[in-house]
């Protein structure tokens, strides 16, 4: 099952993140978990900080905004 959600993403050294639009996920967003997805021609891994709305439900019909922290890619 694919989970469509808005993404806004930011790195580390930034105080806040840039919308990169909506995007399918495999697995559920959790919060503190991890998620991948395709930003442009790369993949691009990152930590979810945030969930909006808070109460979401995977069930929902609702398209969550996820706050996304970029993680370093591992070699």
């Amino acid at each position: 099952m694919k989970y469509r959600v808005r993404i806004f993403l930011r790195r580390p050294e930034q105080s806040a993140g840039r919308y990169v639009g909506e995007r399918c996920l495999r697995e559920i967003p959790r919060l503190h978990g991890f998620v991948f997805f395709e930003n442009g021609a790369e993949m691009q891994r990152g930590k979810v900080e945030r969930i909006f709305p808070h109460a979401w439900e995977p069930a929902s019909e609702l398209i969550p905004t996820i706050h996304v922290v970029v993680q370093a890619s591992e070699a």
